[in-house]
């Protein structure tokens, strides 16, 4: 079988992903990814934040969906 081009170069295979945030409050943080627009994490009033957001748990469970 012939040997792709490059396939037993480790670096190809390496993938970068990078994200930055900045909280917003005490409970709510903005999330840029690439070149997308922000995201908002926030809480629900009843844990003090002012619901701009899905929780930082619940885009974990996005996370494990995608």
């Amino acid at each position: 079988m012939p040997e792709i081009e490059g396939a037993r170069n480790p670096a190809n295979y390496i993938v970068v992903n990078r994200s930055r945030g900045r909280m917003l409050s005490h409970t709510s943080a903005e999330i840029v990814v690439r070149d997308h627009a922000p995201i908002i994490a926030d809480e629900p009033p009843a844990r003090g934040g002012e619901n701009r957001g899905p929780t930082p748990l619940e885009f974990v469970l996005v996370a494990l969906c995608a």
